[in-house]
């Protein structure tokens, strides 16, 4: 009877054990089947990978090759100087930049053609800018008003006084010695009346330009051949003797004014030329050289720096005054670097450095490779190529679009 209790009580114990192993079986089942999952799928499928290399080999004629006439040379180490990047300002050079001031008071007007200049407007040395017509320093408005109605009652009086020679005249009751007098007084108011309502007119504003050869008038002359900066009148204004009218500048050299920190100018090899790259988008960078000048000798306390100086050529017009660059220094320490021909760069549309590799016979591959510096038209290359490599520094822009569509 006990045991058949002790039965009945063990059984249903034994069935939720039984249960309990079942759901946990299961469970742990899931877990693993999902950890599998978690292993073999990946975040991320890249379809088609290319590496960046095998989309630039080319593989041309022994015709082609010879067409686009293709040179190559090593790239080798060598022992070049060591550059330092500093900013610079374009300036203009002492001597080629003038302030023209008026030397007389009086009111500024255009050419005799008509023109007066505006700022950026190139000139010659020695042309006609603008007039400057002289006034006495006692005419102000109201007399040259005043002297406006003398002079018209002046020349009324003469002109009623030869009416009445010219009848004495026909009568033979004057001589004609006294005819020509009265003639000549005419002649003269006549002149005065001219000179009064130019004068009138200029303080008035009226007809700039009317009847001016009847004033005296200083032409004003460019002392330099260039641009002109800045325009400080306008046509029709009264100017005071000294007053600056116009800058002008020479635009066929320009200076570079160079602040370095002052612990680095001794370092600095201050004979050698400064390079300077302007760079166009879309287009391949200028190397522009810029030649050691003597300059005055200016320090900035606030910045630790001092400056030099350096003559640049702007026969293309590619600089302006106050314009901002990078200017390239040569050091007097020397480093061993890895340079190819500057001609073997090729830039492409977002300011990148490319070569081409000759690796086997007609073939060429592009690659990326990391300027450091130009020095007498080497390039002085960081990364990208190892010495040794066979670069194309003739027909290289010819590859590049042949690359791209462009070939002879």
């Amino acid at each position: 009877m006990m045991k058949n209790k002790m039965q009945e009580t063990i059984r249903p114990l034994l069935l939720i054990a039984g249960i309990s192993m079942i759901l946990l079986s299961g469970l742990g089942g899931c877990k693993g089947k999902n950890k599998s999952n978690a292993v073999t799928q990946k975040p991320a499928e890249i379809i088609n990978q290319v590496k960046e290399n095998t989309l630039t080999t080319l593989h041309l004629s022994t015709e082609a090759e010879s067409r686009l006439g293709i040179e190559t040379r090593k790239a080798e180490l060598k022992i070049v100087p060591q550059k330092l990047e500093a900013g610079g300002e374009i300036i203009a050079p002492p001597g080629k930049e003038a302030k023209v001031i008026a030397p007389v008071k009086g009111t500024v007007i255009g050419t005799e053609k008509g023109y007066f200049p505006v700022a950026g407007s190139l000139i010659k040395k020695g042309e006609t800018v603008m007039r400057i017509v002289v006034l006495p320093p006692e005419v102000d408005i109201l007399s040259a008003s005043e002297d406006l109605k003398v002079k018209q009652a002046e020349y009324d009086v003469a002109l009623a006084e030869l009416k009445r020679a010219q009848k004495l005249v026909d009568n033979k009751a004057l001589s004609e010695k006294n005819y020509e007098s009265i003639q000549a007084n005419l002649v003269k108011a006549e002149a005065s009346l001219k000179a009064a309502k130019s004068r009138a007119n200029l303080y008035h504003g009226i007809d700039l330009n009317s009847d001016v050869k009847d004033l005296s008038t200083y032409l004003v002359e460019s002392p330099v051949s260039g641009i002109i900066q800045k325009i400080n009148i306008t046509q029709g204004q009264s100017v005071p003797a000294s007053a600056v009218l116009f800058e002008v500048s020479s635009t066929d050299r320009f200076w570079v004014k160079t602040p370095v920190y002052s612990g680095d100018l001794l370092k600095i090899d201050q004979k050698k030329e400064a390079s300077i790259s302007v760079t166009d988008t879309g287009k391949e960078p200028v190397l522009v050289f810029a030649r050691p000048v003597p300059g005055p000798l200016q320090s900035d306390p606030s910045s630790v720096s001092s400056d030099l100086y350096y003559e640049i050529d702007n026969k293309e017009g590619m600089f302006r005054i106050g314009q901002k660059i990078m200017v390239i220094l040569t050091l007097k320490s020397t480093i061993e670097s890895l340079i190819v021909p500057y001609s073997s760069l090729i830039y492409d549309m977002y300011g990148g450095n490319w070569v081409y590799v000759k690796t086997e016979p007609s073939v060429y591959v592009r690659k990326r490779v990391e300027l450091s510096h130009v020095d007498n038209e080497m390039a002085v290359l960081l990364r990208g190529v190892s010495p040794g490599d066979e670069i194309v520094f003739r027909g290289a822009a010819e590859l590049y679009g042949t690359e791209f569509g462009g070939s002879k």
